[in-house]
């Protein structure tokens, strides 16, 4: 499965603004509902707080991996942007460890059926 990227700071920024808010013990996921048509697209922010560049990086990969398992045989709804911000914990946990909060935020945000 491909994921489709929110690439346009404008897009953040409207989710963070406009989105409707999950927050747990490694991530905080905001949803923002798009154009019907639109994919379901991700955007990952993992600030400098976090760590260097090789912290961050592993990081995304490791909220990428989380995403792929939420979804498993679920589909996301499209038109939707989602946008995954890493907390502190995260640094140290496991996909195993996030995947099973970050499903629960799908479905509370209406992001998955």
């Amino acid at each position: 499965m491909k994921i489709v990227s929110v690439c346009e700071n404008r897009s953040f920024l409207r989710a963070y603004k406009k989105g409707k808010k999950f927050a747990g013990k490694y991530i905080v996921v905001y949803a923002l509902r798009t154009g019907p048509e639109d994919p379901c697209r991700l955007g990952l922010t993992v600030t400098k707080k976090r760590g260097g560049a090789v912290v961050r990086s592993r990081v995304r990969r490791i909220l990428r991996a989380a995403w792929r398992e939420a979804l498993g045989s679920k589909s996301a709804v499209p038109g939707f942007d989602v946008i995954i911000v890493a907390r502190d914990s995260a640094v140290t946990a496991k996909s195993t460890d996030i995947s099973p909060e970050l499903s629960k935020a799908l479905s509370y945000l209406g992001v998955t059926f």
